[in-house]
């Protein structure tokens, strides 16, 4: 009897022993499985406040709204989220410029980001001035791509954060052509490696290589995005920025997911990831559209109201009218004549006497309402510190000038330019390089071989946004003084302006 039931009872042993096996590896399967939420903007450009996008449209945006999203997310998966910036945050407004970014980097600490990308914008106060901020703020910012004139790095290349026992190395991409894309002052002695190529040598550092997560924070636009994610398949997620992209469904490439929020804080990005073993296998993405239905959150509020109160007086002080409504939103002056182009233009030329006068489409940054002008709307038209500069150019420098800025026509230019004192003709339909088709100065045809005086702004004088040609152009009055502040200047003599499309710049049928 002992030697049938012995045989029984190791049977029934051993089975006893492979359950609790097969349980013991459910249950490390189910430890393994671990879940992580991305919230995320880019290209927030100051917009602390909600705004209307478009007139009629309904308010939208405020950082005091996108903290409340990302506050009752963070309650509801409390350890599990975390909050970026892909760039092009503290630049672009009143509230922001005047205090030199201060305000957003104060509201972003108080909204609990963890981690922001250098945008080209960042760099808008000088270099110094953004470490300082750096200093302030209580994340870090990222940018593996740059380095300072010694060659030293110039901020953290990643971080290495456990979220919700998830280790996620978050890597900062900033574009190579910042020192195209802002004053070449700013970014002087600094290096803007080659973003993707940076990408392959970081994924081959161990501690990121034992990060159970690759996250590239990138402020290199969306063709740049897709091009990184199809030759570093090593990274997993790509939250990206700069080209002001929205992206509705997040994009597969191979097997990285790629997502961007669009722009001005209208969306907070929400992706929703599940990674078991080192692998994301599922994932969900929203766009949550940053509307009334957010509550500010009061702490926040209380801080742009603080910022606000010391502008207002300043801001406020009317100091002309508008006849019409003055376009300058970025689809407009980025691709076509705009009665805010040619204003602004004019202003520029009359103000030092030139020839003809260029403003770069991108440096217009929103349109005026018919009815009162402010100093504050002229502040938020132009934003930059770009002071106005008289130089002396040839006739093909001007032609050449006028190439790169229809060159990439019909897409979105910020070297898109407004111009006055001229016209020209373009035919996209002709290669890039060879698409203007005739111009006149004055009424005559311009004449390749002659020189012209040009009012720009020194962001342009000094090889801004591709105009290479003006660089080392013979100065002939450099005023340092802002152009905003010249165009209000403008505003308080005239009292009045009704600017009109006047056929300066004809695309060719």
């Amino acid at each position: 009897m002992f030697k049938t039931r012995f045989p029984r009872m190791m049977t029934l042993l051993l089975a006893l022993v492979a359950a609790l096996a097969l349980m013991t590896g459910s249950i490390a399967a189910a430890d393994s499985q671990t879940t992580l939420t991305v919230l995320h903007v880019n290209d927030l450009h100051a917009r602390l406040e909600p705004f209307a996008p478009a007139t009629d449209a309904p308010v939208v945006g405020g950082m005091a709204r996108i903290a409340a999203k990302a506050f009752a997310i963070r309650a509801e998966q409390p350890g599990k989220v975390l909050l970026l910036s892909a760039g092009d945050m503290i630049h672009g407004t009143n509230i922001a410029n005047l205090f030199g970014g201060r305000s957003v980097i104060e509201t972003m600490n108080l909204a609990g980001f963890d981690a922001m990308t250098l945008g080209n914008h960042e760099f808008n106060y000088g270099q110094e001035a953004l470490l300082a901020l750096g200093e302030q703020a209580l994340f870090p910012f990222l940018g593996a791509n740059i380095t300072n004139a010694e060659g030293q790095p110039y901020v953290k290349p990643y971080i290495i954060k456990e979220v919700n026992k998830l280790k996620v190395a978050i890597l900062g991409l900033s574009a190579e052509e910042t020192p195209v894309v802002t004053h070449p002052k700013n970014v002087a002695g600094m290096t803007f490696a080659d973003p993707i190529a940076t990408a392959k040598e970081l994924v081959k550092i161990q501690e990121i290589q034992e990060a159970d997560l690759i996250l590239a924070l990138t402020h290199i636009g969306a063709e740049f995005d897709r091009q990184l994610a199809a030759e570093v398949p090593e990274i997993d997620v790509i939250v990206g920025g700069h080209s002001h992209t929205q992206i509705d469904k997040a994009e597969k490439i191979g097997e990285t997911l790629y997502v961007q929020a669009g722009e001005h804080g209208k969306y907070l990005g929400r992706l929703d990831l599940t990674v078991t073993n080192g692998q994301v296998v599922s994932s969900n993405y929203l766009l949550l559209p940053v509307d009334a239905n957010a509550t500010p959150v009061a702490g926040i509020q209380a801080v742009i109201d603080t910022y606000n109160a010391s502008l207002k007086d300043m801001m406020n002080v009317v100091v002309g009218e508008a006849y019409t409504n003055l376009y300058g939103a970025r689809e407009e002056v980025r691709t076509s004549e705009t009665n805010l182009g040619n204003l602004v233009a004019d202003i520029m030329r009359q103000a030092v006497g030139a020839d003809i006068a260029f403003e770069n489409g991108g440096g217009i940054r929103a349109s005026i309402a018919q009815g009162e002008v402010t100093v504050g709307d002229i502040f938020t038209v132009l934003p930059f510190d770009n002071t106005l500069v008289l130089i002396e150019v040839t006739g093909e420098q001007i032609m050449q000038a006028l190439e790169v800025g229809v060159g990439k026509y019909p897409a979105q230019l910020g070297g898109f330019l407004q111009v006055s004192g001229m016209s020209f003709v373009f035919d996209p339909s002709k290669p890039e390089g060879q698409r203007v088709v005739s111009a006149t100065v004055g009424g005559a045809a311009l004449d390749r071989a002659k020189m012209y005086t040009l009012a720009v702004n020194d962001f342009m004088a000094a090889g801004g946004d591709g105009y290479v040609m003006f660089k080392g152009a013979k100065v002939l009055a450099h005023t340092g003084e802002m152009l905003r502040d010249v165009a209000v200047r403008y505003f308080q003599s005239v009292k009045g302006v009704n600017p009109q499309i006047e056929g300066r710049i004809t695309v060719k049928k």
